[in-house]
């Protein structure tokens, strides 16, 4: 028969999210299993991974809070100073500096897996966190108010259950949750560049009519570059399968030469880009968080900062159940949790949305239009500092951890 454990909280998925989640709720004290079915993390080495992603200002705080930046290999975290955005077939530019806004950095680059690895070591401090990799769900079940979970011969007690788990959440299934998905009528290309001239800091993403292509800069002698090429399946597909100086040449000519002669340093790994929303965060007993709850197009490389702050705002709200003397799964919290959540990261969907229509149109007054726009938002301080503020991350309904300076080499 099969032993059973009882657990506070049940956290399916150990990715970036679900790490997150469970070292601020450790740190309160609670029990917390996390059940992962990869490896376990390794700090990566060597050359680049190809999966990245930008953190803002917001995340780095919630991060350091956790004690997960301080484990990471700084010399592999590349910091942006600057974003260049332009279109492709006009005279639009913006241009953002942190300077503008007092700020050192506008972010962050950081490789999927080196933050993952991070996460997992930070929780190595916890005796309360059980993180158990290689871990397949095997059933998932409502027992009473909360949840039983079968994995590896083993059934551990919920009182919440919280989803943590991809786009294809097995977690959200069985809840019976709806969440699309949408086609977005683009697939993704992701590769490492090298380029000639230095990336300088700046992140770069240029609008063409085929999709977005961002070029981000990567750790090291300044001269690699993670691209991420977003476009019509056909297109994207060919550029997978042309031979290597044919893809930098038409890499090239995309970006307008912007960092020089480019060189292939890597595959070329594609996917389908599909849009998810959660019809619900939130059910009796059960959460859901990052990718699980929502997926939105990678064009302004948000999708991560947005499952991090869903960490930190639902870690927030048990808080707040628990020092009122309730459940961590109390529905009201869980629905605060909601209500805070599901809005804002409509909103991000919706926006990421109208700016890939906006530039995917080729009529003449609308190209105007955008261009004028673009050129208007440079030339415009304070407006080019709301976006910037905006990029950092300090919009919106932050956790306070979010908003907080973070207590550098903190040790629980």
């Amino acid at each position: 028969m099969a032993s059973s454990e009882k657990q506070h909280i049940v956290i399916v998925g150990g990715g970036m999210t679900g790490g997150l989640l469970a070292l601020l709720l450790a740190e309160q004290g609670l029990a917390v299993t996390v059940l992962d079915g990869g490896p376990e993390p390794q700090l990566p080495t060597g050359d680049a991974q190809l999966r990245v992603s930008t953190l803002t200002e917001a995340s780095y705080h919630l991060l350091c809070h956790a004690g997960a930046w301080q484990q990471l290999d700084l010399s592999r975290v590349q910091p942006y100073r600057a974003m260049q955005v332009w279109d492709q077939d006009g005279t639009g530019e913006v241009n953002f500096n942190a300077a503008e806004v007092g700020s050192d950095s506008l972010g962050w680059l950081v490789e999927n897996g080196h933050l993952t690895a991070a996460l997992y070591r930070a929780g190595q401090a916890y005796a309360n966190l059980d993180w158990r990799c290689q871990a397949t769900v095997e059933q998932l079940q409502r027992h009473g108010d909360g949840w039983q979970v079968r994995s590896g011969g083993q059934v551990f007690e919920a009182d919440l259950l919280v989803g943590a788990d991809g786009a294809r959440s097995l977690v959200r299934e069985t809840a019976g949750i709806s969440a699309g998905p949408r086609a977005t009528g683009h697939h993704a290309l992701v590769a490492t560049i090298t380029t000639a001239n230095s990336h300088g800091g700046c992140a770069r993403q240029v609008f063409m009519e085929s999709g977005p292509l961002a070029l981000l800069p990567l750790f090291g002698d300044g001269h690699q570059c993670s691209i991420v090429w977003s476009g019509w399946p056909a297109l994207i597909e060919a550029l997978r399968d042309m031979p290597a100086q044919d893809f930098a040449t038409r890499l090239q000519a995309a970006c307008g030469e912007a960092l020089g002669a480019v060189t292939l340093a890597s595959e070329r790994p594609c996917f389908p880009i599909e849009e998810r929303h959660a019809s619900q965060y939130v059910a009796r007993g059960l959460a859901l968080v990052g990718d699980a709850a929502h997926v939105i197009h990678p064009l302004a490389g948000q999708g991560v900062n947005l499952g991090l702050l869903d960490a930190g705002v639902l870690a927030e709200e048990v808080a707040r159940m628990r020092g009122a003397g309730r459940s961590c799964a109390d529905p009201q919290g869980l629905a605060r949790y909601q209500r805070r959540r599901r809005g804002e990261n409509l909103l991000m969907q919706n926006a990421m949305r109208g700016f890939k229509a906006l530039f995917e149109r080729r009529e003449m007054p609308l190209r105007l239009l955008r261009n004028t726009g673009m050129r208007w938002v440079d030339n415009a301080t304070p407006v080019r500092r709301f976006f910037i503020q905006q990029a950092l991350g300090r919009g919106g309904d932050l956790p306070a951890l979010a908003r907080v300076t973070a207590r550098q080499g903190q040790t629980h």
